[in-house]
């Protein structure tokens, strides 16, 4: 399998940034916090999910039609990395004749399920504690000042926000002209705004926007080796254009959202660096984003609420699109 390169320390590997902003380079950027929604702030781009951004996307809903988002989730899907896993036993104790409830009456029986995972895996919300940047993360917090082994004390799902917000769907590989964007295909601001103006919609602050390659609906337990490896993505540009248009939440249909390999080969993983650890924005991985190809409709009202396990880092999800 093709993994995203592993960084060497190259100093000289920097992305364009503003002064104050993160460049891409651990060894020389300038401090990138507070964050824009203050230095005590632990919601990020939560901040923008306000009561008014609701209501107007609640009035998108016209059909009551409603499309789900997330992908099955079973043994042998695919997983980057091998410590990413789902297993599933079905225990029967509660089945046994010998162990039935209620023997001279109704003599239930039931059957339950024990489960090993991680949350990182299948359609999943990445939490601020996921990434950061060399040890460093949202609003400038050190790992070690909120990592336990049982769970962060910060930044864990108990905090987030659900989502009831405008989604916004944008077919970046219908822009390409292709099925399917090909691995280490960089998505720019011109793909996304050429996918705005094809499909006559505006990314405003607030939305969860959604980005279609292809890469799912070919690839997802059809061929999960190619799926784990290197994938299409947005670029460093890309990642700041949405950034700065202060979206909620970024989704696509791959494992990773960004490009792989990355841009600069001492950068691996830097856009989850600039969205997750400086802007504060959650990511939504793996996302059946094939299913609203048939829809013909580019913004919607999203529903997506995470588990709330405390202290963990991600979570698994089944938004939803309604519309």
């Amino acid at each position: 399998m093709t993994t995203p390169p592993v960084s060497q320390g190259n100093p000289d590997c920097e992305f364009p940034a503003a002064p104050g902003a993160f460049n891409g380079n651990a060894h020389t950027t300038d401090q990138w916090w507070p964050s824009r929604y203050g230095a005590d702030d632990v919601l990020g781009t939560g901040n923008e999910l306000t009561s008014e951004r609701t209501l107007a996307a609640l009035r998108l809903v016209n059909e009551g039609r409603i499309v789900e988002l997330a992908r099955v989730l079973e043994m042998g899907v695919p997983t980057f990395g091998e410590s990413r896993l789902f297993h599933q036993v079905t225990l029967a104790h509660g089945s046994l004749e010998q162990t039935r409830w209620g023997k001279d009456g109704n003599r239930v029986n039931w059957f339950e399920e024990q489960v090993t995972q991680i949350y990182h895996i299948g359609t999943h919300l990445d939490g601020f504690a996921h990434v950061g940047i060399d040890g460093t993360h949202y609003n400038g917090h050190r790992y070690a000042d909120f990592y336990t082994p049982t769970g962060v004390t910060k930044f864990g799902m108990e905090s987030v926000r659900p989502w009831l917000s405008r989604g916004v769907f944008l077919n970046i590989a219908k822009v390409v002209g292709v099925d399917m964007l090909d691995e280490g295909f960089v998505i720019t601001p011109e793909h996304l705004e050429a996918a705005c103006e094809a499909q006559d919609v505006e990314v405003r602050a607030g939305d969860a926007v959604l980005l279609h390659t292809g890469y799912g609906a070919a690839l997802w337990m059809v061929d999960n080796q190619k799926y784990n490896a290197n994938s299409p993505g947005i670029g460093w540009d890309a990642a700041h254009w949405l950034g700065d248009r202060r979206v909620s939440l970024i989704g696509a249909d791959n494992w990773a959202i960004e490009v792989l390999p990355g841009e600069q080969p001492d950068a691996p993983m830097v856009v989850h660096q600039y969205l997750l650890a400086e802007t504060g924005t959650h990511l939504l991985e793996n996302v059946k984003t094939e299913a609203l190809l048939d829809a013909e409709r580019s913004e919607f009202l999203f529903i997506c609420t995470p588990i709330k396990t405390k202290g963990s880092t991600g979570s698994m999800v089944a938004p939803l699109a309604v519309f």
